[in-house]
């Protein structure tokens, strides 16, 4: 266990007896403090077993010939929210992420991905300046999501790894599935966030000056934004839209994301929804130093079907995001660079469980969910959802690719009490010749372009 590690490690015991203690009274602070109006003791516990067939074990490992693995992994934190006045609060959790370099995938029972570390820090000032501003500084608590759904497309550097890894201004070739397999994380960026809230318009600027902390601030990993909310109606239909500068900390760039979405809910049991994005600017420079151009575009469009009473959900969409044709180095970067968090599929998007092919994607999602009861009302909730899923652009291998593969999921949760779940979930792939070449090709005894993923596991928040 590293340095910070050994030294929260009393934090933490102390948080968890402080949290058994909060049920029966409040905790207080010393005396003389006395701007402190409560501090609230929370918690959860996630631990999951899982298990990967071998082909996606040989992606994420780069190796062709690996065996199928089972691991537990999961999270656990301790959060503190301490509210100092009727304006300022301190936000304060502790504990362990699911992932983090440089191991990865954190698993329970490896000792050197065990450590407590601080999961989150800021300080929030409501009111700041004038009637309205919300204020925060630290990790802050942001990301565009005008649904407010499911992962966002573009912005959630707090669920993402660097949007810069990979980057690329030729095709997809040869290794780039496990490259992106290979190195998941979530970021744990540092800045400053204004939130300006009156009647149904929100507008907030954000200044991310470390995602990622590079020492130099021309080493940085930086995202500046501007983003805005109009609600339209009681039903929860709005209209979002951002403009985001974000800054590459390996070389000069100035690359901008500009776009937006819609959700309308003014159809009874109806929703539809879309978001649009377009990147334009520098990205960074090539070998000679000249400037290497941004064009990447997203897209989402999708509608889900409720049934009256909330029993019965169905829908679906298109997720794309594009992708570079390119043969050889040239000046541009086509495809769409972003801190996205979609994990839909289990086995082709999720960074948790899966591959996370987070660019040069086009895949057709039909999902369905319904919740029905073992001892309390809509307590088991049943969902399944089915990928059908290529690349933008052809990979590269020894002729091109562009099959991803078609991805059926099943999931079941049951909510055993308010505040604990058990959880369960298969994941089927099959048809990706991409993930086949990516691991020997058909010729290779040990590939296939067929995958399987099943886990089972419990929630619990305290």
């Amino acid at each position: 266990m590293n340095k910070l590690g050994l030294a929260l490690a009393p934090a933490f015991t102390l948080a968890l007896a402080l949290s058994a203690a909060a049920q029966e009274k409040p905790v207080t602070t010393k005396k003389d403090m006395t701007d402190t109006i409560k501090v609230n003791v929370s918690g959860k516990v996630v631990m999951d077993y899982i298990w990967r067939s071998r082909e996606i074990v040989s992606v994420i490992n780069n190796v062709n010939d690996e065996d199928a693995e089972n691991t537990f992994e999961g999270e656990l934190g301790v959060r503190f929210d301490v509210e100092m006045s009727d304006r300022v609060s301190l936000v304060v959790e502790i504990g362990r992420e699911r992932v983090d370099e440089p191991f990865g995938l954190d698993t329970f029972g490896n000792a050197g991905a065990e450590d407590i570390v601080l999961r989150e820090l800021r300080v929030v000032i409501g009111d700041f300046l004038m009637q309205g501003l919300t204020f925060q500084v630290g990790i802050p608590e942001w990301e565009f999501n005008p649904r407010g759904k499911g992962g966002s497309v573009a912005f959630a550097p707090r669920h993402s790894e660097s949007a810069f890894n990979n980057l690329s201004s030729t095709e997809d070739t040869a290794g780039d599935m496990a490259a992106r397999a290979g190195d998941p994380n979530e970021l744990d960026p540092v800045g400053f966030v204004f939130r300006y809230t009156r009647e149904q318009l929100t507008i907030d600027v954000v200044m991310l000056l470390a995602v990622i902390e590079g020492g130099e601030m021309s080493d940085d990993e930086a995202l500046y934004a501007v983003d805005l909310y109009y609600t339209l109606d009681a039903k929860g239909s709005r209209i979002g839209a951002i403009l985001a500068l974000m800054a590459s900390p390996d070389s000069p760039s100035s690359m901008f994301t500009l776009g937006g979405g819609v959700v309308w809910n003014g159809i009874d049991s109806l929703e539809l929804f879309g978001e649009l994005y377009l990147q334009f600017g520098d990205v960074g420079e090539d070998a000679t130093g000249d400037d290497i151009s941004a064009g990447g575009i997203a897209l989402r469009l999708g509608a889900m079907w409720t049934a009256e009473g909330g029993q019965f959900s169905a829908g679906g969409m298109i997720d794309y995001r594009s992708g570079d044709d390119d043969t050889g180095t040239d000046d541009t970067v086509d495809s769409f660079i972003s801190y996205e968090s979609v994990n839909d599929l289990l086995i082709l998007e999720d960074q948790y469980f899966g591959l996370d092919w987070d660019t040069n994607i086009l895949v057709f999602k039909f999902m369905a969910e319904y919740r029905t009861q073992i001892k309390v009302k809509d307590d088991l909730v049943l969902s399944a959802i089915l990928g059908l899923a290529r690349t933008v652009e052809d990979v590269q291998f020894a002729s091109g690719e562009d099959a991803l593969g078609n991805e059926l999921d099943v999931r079941a949760r049951w909510n055993v009490t308010k505040q604990a779940s058990l959880v369960a979930a298969v994941a089927l792939l099959f048809g990706s010749d991409i993930m086949e070449e990516e691991i020997g090709g058909s010729a290779a005894d040990e590939s296939d372009d067929s995958a399987m993923i099943w886990t089972f596991g419990a929630d619990l928040r305290f």
